[in-house]
């Protein structure tokens, strides 16, 4: 896999492009994902070997990614730190952040979100139930 990279999707231009240039900043690939787009697999977004995809099969239409995310890959331990550390710094909240793991790599973009969303339900609850 080519080194470190962050897929992002549903990002608002402003956001996109201080996202982007952290990422320049910290020697990271950043690529938006177009929403039509959002139905290919992570691997192959993020450039994992035997996990291209023929964009002719996807889906046509938009897809159902209506918030932004993003999805880290290829980042060693301490480079994950660092990034979210200025994400914090430079106030850029993105709520639905993953890392690409080997379960994850052959899920859309949109089943991804969809996941995040469910987790983020249950955290909500449980935080609430415990008021």
């Amino acid at each position: 896999m080519p080194g470190a990279v962050v897929l992002i999707y549903h990002m608002a231009a402003q956001r996109q492009a201080a996202l982007q240039g952290l990422c320049f900043s910290m020697g990271i690939r950043a690529l938006p994902v177009p929403d039509w787009m959002a139905r290919c697999s992570i691997g192959a977004l993020s450039g994992v070997p035997d996990h291209a995809q023929d964009l002719s099969e996807l889906v046509k239409g938009p897809a159902a990614i209506d918030e932004e995310m993003i999805v880290m890959a290829g980042f060693t331990e301490d480079l994950f730190n660092s990034f979210l550390a200025e994400l914090r710094d430079m106030s850029l909240r993105i709520e639905l952040k993953a890392v690409q793991t080997e379960t994850n790599l052959k899920w859309s973009g949109e089943m991804l979100q969809a996941e995040l969303k469910r987790e983020r339900e249950i955290f909500r609850k449980m935080a609430e139930n415990r008021r």
